[in-house]
């Protein structure tokens, strides 16, 4: 019992012998408190350089009024690329941080950069766009190339036709003519050239149909190749919204390019100005 009594006395903090100790300490600890302080200040706002974040809305190519590809084949591509999402790997900046797509769309893709300054994703967020389109330029180069084949072969059926359809009229022209000369003597003959005359009418009539029908495949496959079906991979906008700072918490106005209408928000804690004063 005395020993159990001994050691619980032993075990007891002396909290008089402690604040004792702290207060012959307190000039080291203010002096360590102090500099950490320092150094955390000179790492802010010296040392840490600015990291932008930047929501932007792609829309993918088109042929044939149709996205060039599906966003998961894409979305794999990029992520591939651009080694989205890898753990245990520090990426340079400007990279792409995460990949996503709207609700309901098929053609739109959300890319979310993280850049060193506004400049910088600008540059970056292009090359992203002419990556995209170099891998299904020879998608688009086959289609553009299929469409001007079809054009020109319908182009030269309808030349064709035209000219069948000209012979025709001839004939026409010739076997009422022959109507005419004959004499009453020769009616057995003129009614054949009647109804020969009926059949080459009803043809003469297919004929202009199916050239009509030449014209509007011709005009459907030029409009194919317009700029209304076949549209470049581009920067269609970004998020509006005022953002939060990430290590702050503190409602920052996003700084916005006019060109591309997208936002970026500083994600170090350190607030840019403008020359007239203003925050970025």
């Amino acid at each position: 019992m005395q020993n159990e009594t001994q050691y619980i006395q032993q075990d007891t903090i002396d909290l008089r012998e402690l604040f004792s100790i702290l207060k012959k300490r307190k000039k080291l600890i203010g002096v360590m408190t102090g500099l950490l302080t320092l150094l955390a200040i000179v790492y802010a706002f010296v040392l840490a350089k600015p990291v932008y974040e930047v929501k932007t809305m792609i829309e993918i190519g088109q042929i044939d009024a149709k996205p060039i590809d599906n966003f998961n084949n894409i979305q794999q591509k990029l992520s591939y690329e651009y080694k989205v999402n890898v753990k245990g790997k520090k990426i340079k900046f400007p990279r792409v941080k995460a990949i996503s797509a709207p609700k309901k769309s098929d053609n739109i893709i959300s890319l979310l950069i993280h850049s060193n300054n506004n400049e910088e994703w600008i540059q970056y967020i292009q090359t992203v766009i002419d990556k995209i389109q170099k891998q299904y330029q020879e998608k688009t180069d086959a289609y553009t190339s299929n469409q001007k084949e079809l054009i020109a072969l319908t182009q030269e059926d309808i030349r064709s036709n035209r000219e069948d359809l000209i012979h025709m009229k001839k004939e026409l022209a010739n076997y009422s003519q022959k109507i005419v000369s004959l004499k009453s003597e020769y009616a057995a003959l003129a009614g054949i050239y009647a109804l020969q005359i009926g059949q080459k009418q009803t043809d003469l009539q297919a004929l202009k149909k199916y050239i009509s029908r030449l014209k509007s495949k011709e005009q459907k496959l030029k409009l194919s190749t317009t700029y209304l079906m076949m549209k470049p991979t581009r920067i269609i906008g970004g998020d509006r919204n005022i953002g939060l700072c990430c290590k702050t918490k503190e409602k920052t106005h996003c700084r916005r390019c006019i060109h591309h209408r997208s936002d970026t928000i500083c994600l170090s804690g350190i607030s840019e100005w403008d020359k007239e004063g203003r925050r970025l």
